[in-house]
């Protein structure tokens, strides 16, 4: 969307809904006084009703006070049945007259004895007393009159109607006569009232609306016009900066702000302008530093399946391999056939679980040559999901190298003492974890002293080394080593149990011995012979690897005391 139409439809938007809510604020404001008015004007109204009522009732009863007090001072001229008789026809005109009376042509004065006669129903005197046909309204009086302060609310029809009507009524008690006098009046005038109010009240907020509705649409004739005319005066410095820009960003020129109106849009520019150099300046040195990784960081990029997208140019460098060659093919390539499968295994399960894999990986380049890296492999995840692998190596062959040094005998190119020391702990605990057994043959060359003398040293040197090609080409499997310790000693540590590491001892004295190599000083063969002491156990059984060695030569010195050419190992207990 343009900023143009954004603006106007701002504005648009904002005019109308601060008008609609102050509408609707003032209406509420309206209605809710209404209410309050209302409920007021009932309270009112209804009190008003409730005390006429109760005039009434108590004009009637002064009146009837005032009757008996007048009967009271003819008493004493009287005899008993003629006052009795008096007052009978007094209280026969007081409800005569008390029937005749009406109140606000809607209501009148009723009379009822306390035991529950109706003497005055209805606006007629009743000439033979009898049960009030309503009970239910008959204990309303009689509660009112003791708890209720006299006044008491029921639903009542009027005269000759059958619909019912809220009623509010007062009574008294009038005790000489056991009279209960009440008058009561219908509360529908009220809400007549009120809905005539209400009527005005509609009136009024219908003559708001349209007067508002008349101003409310003038406003937003005028907002629309006026917002347009922003909009399009500001919408062509933004499409002037916009080209502005794109052709600056094309060509990596600054943009010009003399075609610039606003000061803003032209500090904008200005801005920009910067930004754009500054880009510039970055792009540059980022194409420098990315030209530096290709050609010195090893670099490739593979699908989930392990075929290669990408590569460096430090990659092409060390493999001997073109991009052209790499690209489409899978890290086989580069792989050395000395690297166990187990290795690739553990890796790829790795890899696949969404982990990140790191170690040293030995290679094999295009010309036939070995090197290492030190390789990082992490998962390339998306959506949860593994779309490929990124690895990033460091060439670490002449560390190896030194490192191979480090750990090799010189002249028979075995591990060493050194290695041993080291080795013969991580495979003992390594057969621990794995609770496998750990065999390790101690080997010994028989007279070989007697050999150097009767062939030379350098000769000595030759069969060793003849020795050596024989234990390396015996130990081609992952969990094998062989070492010189020294001298005509060597050893080999294996994870193959009892059974299977004698065979493996006597196919390597076997194989020493058919060299056919020529020992006139051996006293028990006319060829170069070797004896060898053999500990196989549960690695768990091993105390420390000293007991282990020390219980191998022990071995070995029995094997070469008891005729040589020989293999000697320890027994079960």
């Amino acid at each position: 969307m343009k900023l143009s139409k954004f603006i106007r439809r701002f504005i648009f938007i904002t005019a109308f809904t601060s008008a609609l809510l102050a509408f609707l604020i003032s209406i509420l404001y309206q209605y809710n006084n209404f209410e309050n008015d209302s409920l007021h004007i009932k309270n009112e109204l209804t009190e008003l009703k409730k005390r006429e009522i109760k005039q009434e009732v108590l004009t009637v009863y002064k009146l009837i006070e005032y009757r008996e007090s007048l009967l009271n001072k003819s008493k004493e001229k009287l005899s008993a049945e003629e006052f009795e008789e008096l007052r009978k026809k007094n209280q026969d005109e007081l409800l005569d007259w008390i029937a005749s009376l009406r109140f606000e042509n809607s209501g009148y004065i009723f009379v009822n004895s306390t035991d529950g006669k109706t003497l005055v129903f209805e606006g007629k005197k009743v000439d033979n007393p009898k049960a009030h046909p309503y009970p239910n309204l008959f204990k309303q009086q009689i509660e009112a009159i003791n708890h209720n302060e006299g006044f008491f609310s029921y639903k009542f029809k009027k005269l000759n109607t059958v619909e019912e009507f809220d009623k509010v009524s007062f009574v008294k008690k009038y005790e000489k006569y056991d009279w209960i006098i009440g008058c009561g009046v219908y509360l529908d005038e009220v809400q007549k009232e009120l809905n005539r109010k209400e009527e005005v009240f509609n009136q009024t907020i219908n003559y708001q609306i349209k007067s508002i509705l008349v101003i409310f649409i003038l406003i937003l004739i005028s907002i629309y016009f006026i917002s347009e005319k922003i909009s399009k005066y500001i919408n062509n410095n933004i499409d002037t900066l916009i080209y502005s820009f794109k052709k600056a960003s094309k060509n990596n020129e600054k943009i010009n702000t003399n075609d610039l109106t606003y000061k803003e849009f032209i500090l904008l520019a200005n801005n920009l302008n910067s930004i754009l150099e500054n880009k510039n300046k970055v792009e540059k040195r980022l194409q420098d530093y990315i030209q530096i990784v290709n050609q010195n960081v090893i670099i490739s990029s593979t699908t989930k399946e392990g075929i290669i997208t990408d590569v460096s140019e430090a990659f092409c460098d060390i493999s001997g391999f073109s991009r052209k060659e790499l690209i489409g093919k899978s890290h086989n390539i580069v792989r050395h056939p000395d690297t166990p499968n187990e290795f690739y295994e553990e890796m790829w399960n790795t890899l696949l679980s969404g982990k990140s894999w790191n170690g040293e990986i030995k290679n094999k380049n295009k010309s036939g040559n070995d090197y290492w890296v030190y390789a990082i492999i992490k998962p390339v995840i998306k959506n949860k999901e593994i779309r490929g692998f990124t690895a990033i190596r460091s060439n670490i062959t002449n560390k190896k190298y030194i490192e191979q040094l480090s750990i090799t005998d010189e002249l028979t190119h075995l591990y060493n003492r050194r290695f041993f020391n080291t080795k013969i702990l991580e495979e003992m605990n390594r057969a621990k974890r794995e609770k496998n057994y750990l065999s390790l043959l101690i080997i010994d060359v028989d007279y070989f002293k007697q050999y150097n003398d009767t062939y030379g040293h350098q000769q000595g040197d030759v069969i060793l080394e003849k020795v050596a090609s024989v234990l390396k080409n015996r130990t081609n499997r992952a969990s094998d080593f062989a070492f010189r310790l020294g001298g005509e000693e060597f050893a080999i540590i294996t994870t193959l149990e009892k059974e299977k590491a004698i065979e493996f001892a006597e196919v390597i004295r076997n194989d020493i011995e058919e060299l056919k190599i020529e020992h006139k000083s051996s006293t028990i063969s006319k060829h170069l012979t070797i004896s060898i002491g053999l500990v196989s156990k549960y690695a768990i059984d091993i105390e420390n690897s000293d007991k282990l060695y020390k219980e191998a030569d022990d071995n070995l010195y029995i094997a070469k005391k008891q005729g040589r050419n020989s293999i000697h190992y320890n027994e079960d207990k």
